[in-house]
């Protein structure tokens, strides 16, 4: 039998970058460990995560010297932190300039023709990387059919970019490889304090869906997973809750879907649903649930089934934002308020998120919005700047507005500071 491959699956620490308490957080392991499911009959798998074990550049670099991979494939999740791919494949080519560096993840999909400007970079995986990394790992094997969605590579000087990857039907994903990982570790540290810190450790993150509809000007979701919302099937997600149960102990749940609730064929109450009926007894909260979408019905099920709080994103209290600037389909806000009671009234907290400091945005709009958080009858309220990100219809309507503070050919994100100006309000 030939030697198998080998593939290193990465996190760089974006500590290489900057060290910031408030932007510096564990990423989810599992999606390293479904890319690793996809590709382990064919490669030897190695997944490291810089971020979670804070490893060092030179910690890394000593992990690339001693598994000599073949393949290294780089995940960053945030344009904010960019500069830590370029660090990632610099170490990785110091090493060895023919391993084949593969960038993938948020950044890349959103930011392609940035990435690929790095000739450390050889192939950039657009949009969602299961079956784009396998097709990938397949060809560079063995020769077959070069894939023909979902990469971002050159042709001499040229940048050549196919068509964004979607998994279709999600539901015909596997589970993730958690064996390749020290699991439980992660279950034990999850984010222990703030807001949206989980129910009770251990504490599993599940993203069960993908996409959503709604298109707001400011969220890469659309072009990251597109508009359609796939689900996962509900039973073959409550048997990996008790997989979870038995073999990790969790004991909580917290759901990072973008929107779980606009899934079709009644996917939330069927989950809902069987989590009841399989006595799961499991905590759990949800980081992005659609007001509009809480029936009782649903309210019911989410507080039968072990919901203890869930996150809501209004995002202005001005009708007007909303419908020109952030484009939300929120017909009425005087609506929220009693929507908000409804969920407290079963024993269930609210966690309201508002953005302020759009483009076109007065200063008298901001504070509507700060007055219509502080009264909406929210548990804990979230105030976030407005932040521009690439590709987005927010960039779109910034730049015709003229009211970018940053260049425009690498917009700077950061989650803490505005880059906009206004007559009415400084950045």
């Amino acid at each position: 039998m030939p030697t198998k491959k080998k593939l290193l699956l990465m996190y760089p620490n974006q500590r290489w970058q900057k060290d910031d308490i408030n932007t510096v957080w564990d990423l989810n392991p599992s999606t390293l460990c479904l890319l690793s499911t996809m590709v382990k009959d064919i490669v030897d798998v190695k997944i490291v995560d810089a971020q979670f074990h804070n490893m060092t550049q030179e910690a890394f670099r000593k992990v690339i010297e001693n598994y000599n991979p073949d393949y290294v494939s780089i995940s960053v999740m945030t344009s904010e932190y960019c500069d830590i791919l370029d660090i990632a494949a610099e170490i990785v080519k110091s090493v060895n300039k023919n391993i084949i560096v593969i960038a993938g993840g948020v950044h890349v999909t959103t930011n392609y023709d940035y990435v690929m400007r790095n000739q450390n970079i050889d192939y950039g995986v657009r949009g969602e990387g299961e079956y784009a990394l396998k097709n990938l790992i397949e060809f560079l094997n063995d020769g077959t059919d070069f894939p023909s969605d979902g990469l971002i590579f050159r042709n001499g000087d040229e940048v050549i970019v196919q068509n964004k990857a979607i998994v279709k039907d999600i539901s015909k994903l596997p589970w993730p490889a958690y064996e390749l990982i020290d699991y439980k570790m992660y279950l034990d540290k999850a984010q222990r304090f703030g807001p949206n810190r989980p129910a009770e450790l251990p504490c599993a993150r599940m993203v069960t869906t993908r996409g959503c509809p709604f298109g707001c000007s400011f969220c890469q979701v659309e072009i990251i997973s597109g508009k359609k919302v796939r689900s996962r099937d509900p039973e073959d997600v409550v048997n990996e809750l008790i997989f979870l149960k038995e073999k990790y102990g969790i004991k909580s749940i917290v759901f990072e879907d973008d929107n779980l609730l606009m899934a079709g064929n009644n996917y939330a109450k069927r989950l809902f649903t069987l989590m009841i009926e399989k006595k799961l007894e499991l905590k759990w909260t949800a980081i992005a649930f659609a007001l509009f979408l809480l029936t009782d019905e649903l309210l019911d099920l989410m507080r039968d089934s072990g919901c203890i709080g869930i996150n809501v994103a209004i995002e202005s209290g001005n009708e007007r934002v909303l419908r020109e600037i952030v484009k939300k389909p929120i017909k009425d806000l005087s609506l929220v308020p009693e929507i908000i009671e409804r969920i407290k009234a079963r024993g269930m907290y609210c966690i309201a998120n508002f953005v302020i400091g759009f483009p076109g945005e007065t200063w008298d709009e901001i504070r509507e919005t700060i007055n219509f958080a502080e009264h909406c009858g929210a548990d804990y309220i979230k105030i976030f700047v407005a932040v521009v990100l690439h590709k987005t219809k927010l960039h779109k309507i910034a730049m015709e507005t003229g009211a970018l503070l940053c260049d425009d050919e690498h917009l700077k994100v950061d989650w803490r500071f505005s880059q906009i100006k206004s007559e009415d309000w400084t950045a």
